[in-house]
C-alpha cells in the first residue's frame, strides 16, 4: 500500500477510534495503561461542597469514593 494511502487509512481509524489512540499515546509517554475514563456530572452545588469537604477531612480521594458508590449500586464489589 502506498504510504499516502496508508496515512489516509490510518487517519480515518485514528479519528474513528480516538479513545484507543489516546490510550496508546498515553502508554507511549508513561509506559502505563490507564483503565479509567473521565465522566462529567451535574450535581447539586451544596452536595458537591459537602462531599468535597468530607473527602478532604477524611483523606479520601473523591474519584475513588464515587467509584466505590458506583460499584455498590451496580453490585460489583471490587476488592
Amino acid at each position: 500500500m502506498p504510504s499516502n494511502k496508508f496515512l489516509v487509512v490510518a487517519r480515518k481509524i485514528a479519528k474513528r477510534d480516538s479513545a484507543v489512540f489516546d490510550t496508546l499515546m498515553e502508554f507511549e509517554k508513561t509506559k502505563e495503561m490507564r483503565s479509567k475514563t473521565r465522566l462529567n456530572f451535574t450535581i447539586d452545588k451544596t452536595m458537591a461542597a459537602r462531599f468535597k469537604k468530607y473527602c478532604r477531612e477524611h483523606g479520601y480521594n473523591m474519584s475513588a469514593k464515587v467509584e466505590q458508590a458506583m460499584n455498590k449500586i451496580t453490585g460489583e464489589q471490587k476488592s
